[in-house]
């Protein structure tokens, strides 16, 4: 999820790839130009001619370094736990540490190569990796932040609040938000991938394998399930197929209730994250105003029991 703040980074790409190339020469690898694959809420780099990615979180002014470090400590140890309890991801590199590292002002981790290649997972084997993930993620024994990641819609309604008295139906939104907000202070919580959406699996060598367990967090239950169906959910809240599988779900149908809080405030903060980052021109006004208006039906709509 692309979440950073309006203004310019802090985090120089010349800067990083001099820092990566120096790390590999540390290491005894041959270091050529690192190849930017992604520079959206992490600055991505190929480290060829390795089968080796580097993940920097890119800093802005404000930011703490040191919370940087912590974030990439626990994706790396998510992962881990995850390869051990043989959930398919995409693992931390073998070929040197994996981190993190000190780079230009920031902090990496450094992955193996996987290419994604825009492949969409089917419906039925990967709602069954949610569910074998999300199994796996509450045996996790590390600690993880409460409700850690929450903290995108957290930021939106900051960026939304002044255009509350002028939008009725961004002062709406909020208002589910902050609703959101109150009841999962409620709820219990359990170690989730926090961001388990379907651009999250990826097809490489020969299986579906997950990645970016930068949002990992205790949070409510089926919080990943309701992530990975919550676009379906927006535009057909009854009979998107995701959706109705879902509730298939054993563990599901034995506590919809808990399935549906989960699928509703998961959108309601999707929609806020996506407006409040076009409003500060970090997205696309005009989808995320779409979604907005899709959102006044879903609303309406999704608690009238989907699927029964």
């Amino acid at each position: 999820m692309d979440t950073r703040p309006a203004g310019a980074p802090v985090t120089s790409v010349a800067a990083v790839r001099d820092g990566v190339r120096g790390l590999l020469a540390h290491w005894g690898l041959s270091a050529g130009d690192p190849v930017v694959l992604s520079h959206r809420g992490n600055l991505i780099l190929w480290c060829r001619p390795h089968a080796l990615v580097a993940r920097v979180a890119t800093a802005f002014p404000g930011d703490d370094p040191a919370a940087f470090d912590s974030v990439g400590r626990r994706e790396l140890a998510v992962a881990e736990h995850l390869r051990h309890h043989h959930l398919p991801v995409v693992e931390p590199t073998t070929l040197l540490p994996a981190g993190p590292h000190p780079v230009a002002g920031t902090w990496m981790t450094l992955w193996t190569l996987a290419d994604p290649g825009g492949a969409i997972p089917p419906v039925p084997p990967a709602l069954a990796l949610v569910c074998r993930l999300t199994a796996a993620m509450e045996q996790f024994p590390g600690e993880l932040p409460a409700r850690g990641a929450w903290i995108h819609p957290q930021e939106a309604l900051a960026r939304l609040n002044p255009l509350r008295s002028r939008d009725a139906e961004v002062d709406r939104l909020a208002t589910e938000v902050e609703r959101a907000e109150d009841e999962m202070g409620s709820r219990a919580l359990s170690p989730a991938h926090g961001d388990a959406h379907a651009g999250n699996l990826v097809w490489t060598g020969g299986t579906w394998r997950w990645i970016d367990f930068e949002d990992v967090s205790r949070m409510p239950r089926f919080w990943d399930v309701a992530t990975f169906v919550a676009q379906g959910a927006l535009g057909q809240p009854a009979s998107n197929r995701l959706v109705l599988e879902a509730l298939a779900c054993p563990e599901v149908a034995a506590d919809r209730d808990a399935f549906r809080w989960a699928v509703w405030a998961r959108v309601t903060g999707s929609v806020a994250t996506a407006l409040g980052l076009a409003v500060v021109g970090q997205g696309d006004l005009d989808a995320a105003r779409r979604q907005l208006r899709q959102f006044t039906a879903f609303r309406d709509q999704w608690m009238r029991s989907p699927g029964s």
